[in-house]
């Protein structure tokens, strides 16, 4: 299936400039793997401006660019995965949307709140995600059942659940783990995920229902970032850098703190600030 979406070529440029990439000679899963990996280390995953904001993101693919691209904005996963599926499809992948649940290892289920995007190799599809804000796969996924991945030192094992459902899980690091994750390590679900066949329309109910008040994404203000050696995170007045397995939490006392950390961190100040 053929994404929706395709950018065009001064479009397709800016956005490999944004993640700091050349255009890929072909659509290999080494380049992928490159592409999601520099996604997720340059455009942040945030919900600033979602804060107590009374209209859903617009999920307009123009203005989505105009947000990442253009204004070196972060977003959502709904912001994140659309693009990035875009850019995908327009530098040869085939490329499709997924519905899916973020778990981290709850043991009570949401209900389907994430998109995700599946990409056909060879034949098969694997999983790319840069828009969960938190501890997935920094490559592609292959959906074989029960095979352990390791993923720039990271443990991922795709198990099927039904004949439509999947789930990702992750052998979480103890002390050391990437995403500061404490206690013994041990291996939870992170993700699940459906391969009936969505379009882009299948998500804006979504968008609107994950950015209502009493939502974590409209009631808080979150943002993330990988990094080599580990991740920014900002969740309402605290910042938190985790690097080579320490984590520091910074109290953002102010808003003048709060905007400074994002333009120090993330790469851009709010709006107003």
């Amino acid at each position: 299936m053929e994404s929706e979406f395709v950018l065009g070529a001064r479009k397709t440029r800016a956005y490999l400039a944004r993640l700091g990439l050349e255009r890929p000679e072909r659509p290999t899963r080494e380049a992928l793997d490159d592409l999601v990996y520099a996604h997720q280390c340059s455009i942040p995953f945030e919900t600033i401006d979602m804060y107590r904001c009374t209209e859903p993101p617009d999920l307009e693919p123009a203005h989505v660019f105009d947000k990442l691209v253009t204004q070196r904005r972060g977003g959502y996963c709904f912001e994140l995965n659309t693009l990035f599926e875009a850019l995908l499809a327009s530098l040869g992948y085939q490329v499709r949307p997924c519905l899916c649940r973020a778990v981290c290892g709850a043991k009570v289920k949401d209900p389907i709140n994430h998109r995700a995007v599946l990409v056909e190799l060879d034949g098969e599809e694997v999983l790319v995600d840069v828009g969960f804000g938190g501890p997935l796969p920094s490559a592609s996924l292959s959906l074989v059942d029960g095979q352990e991945q390791i993923i720039r030192g990271e443990s991922f094992t795709a198990r099927r659940i039904d004949a439509y459902w999947w789930a990702v899980d992750r052998v979480t690091g103890a002390k050391k783990d990437l995403y500061g994750i404490e206690g013994p390590s041990r291996m939870q679900t992170e993700l699940e995920l459906c391969l009936a066949t969505v379009t882009d329309k299948d998500f804006d109910a979504l968008n609107l229902a994950c950015s209502r008040p009493g939502t974590e994404f409209h009631d808080h203000r979150i943002a993330n970032l990988r990094t080599p050696n580990g991740y920014f995170a900002i969740w309402d007045d605290v910042l938190t850098v985790r690097k080579d397995g320490k984590k520091e939490r910074i109290p953002l006392p102010d808003e003048a703190a709060f905007a400074d950390a994002c333009e120090q961190y993330f790469g851009f100040r709010p709006h107003g600030a």
